[in-house]
């Protein structure tokens, strides 16, 4: 997994969400904001690395 995506997953979700609703890439393809996410990032360069925001619905925020 590219290292912008793998840090917007950590960023969206708790490793608890991730356990539960988004264990494989299908699942986590179909979440509205991964998805945006992931259209805006596949043209990129493979060494972007776009600063990284955390998710206020995150449930231990």
């Amino acid at each position: 997994m590219h290292r912008a995506c793998h840090k917007q997953i950590h960023a969206l979700f708790t490793e608890t969400e991730l356990a539960k609703h988004y264990s494989s890439p299908q699942a986590l393809r179909e979440h509205l904001e991964l998805a945006r996410f992931i259209n805006w990032v596949k043209d990129k360069p493979n060494d972007f690395n776009p600063p990284t925001r955390r998710s206020r619905n995150k449930s231990h925020l």
